[in-house]
């Protein structure tokens, strides 16, 4: 890795581990009747009591739209990502979720693709979508991912992923706050 980029990894981490300290957080919960969402569906980022939640459904139809809301104050509890990863990337343990507020393994790469300033800690790249249009890339070297820090900001993109696939995410910057959704 290039000191350019392990400056601007460092300086996510510096940004991200102000909402990542002691706090766990839960997966994506169901919508009231947990049905494929056919044109749209939204997953909302929430505070759930004391954890960080996705909140959304656990199926979409590819080619959807597919809805990321973040329904938090950042102020408060710190900047969000949604970021498409491998399931094995996923952290389990308190000693993975360190490992990500190190800005290691997937953590570390999500963050080089936002391209933090080092000196501003202003984001370069708060979407990042590769491979085809939308949302279908988890992280290996690279992947889709979002970046906010605003209250009720929003970003929408299609889900481009192929039937039968499951698109597994997180927030690098609360690592237990993850989720995964079917694609059909």
């Amino acid at each position: 890795m290039d000191a350019g980029r392990l400056r601007r990894a460092g300086a996510l981490g510096a940004v991200l581990a102000l909402g990542a300290t002691g706090l766990v957080a839960s997966g994506a919960t169901a919508d009231s009747n947990d049905r494929a969402a056919k044109e749209r569906a939204t997953i909302t980022m929430a505070v759930d009591g004391k954890d960080f939640v996705f909140e959304g459904p656990r199926s979409v139809e590819s080619g959807a739209k597919l809805e990321i809301v973040n329904d938090t104050k950042p102020k408060k509890v710190g900047p969000h990502t949604f970021s498409l990863v491998k399931k094995g990337a996923l952290p389990e343990t308190k000693a993975d979720a360190k490992k990500c507020e190190q800005f290691k393994g997937v953590c570390g790469k999500v963050a080089q693709a936002h391209e933090v300033n080092p000196e501003t800690f202003e984001i370069g790249a708060p979407d990042v979508d590769v491979a085809k249009k939308g949302w279908d890339a988890s992280f290996g070297k690279e992947g889709d991912t979002w970046y906010t820090e605003t209250e009720g900001e929003d970003t929408v993109r299609k889900v481009s992923a192929e039937p039968g696939s499951k698109l597994y995410y997180l927030c690098v910057v609360h690592p237990f706050m993850q989720g995964k959704i079917k694609v059909k």
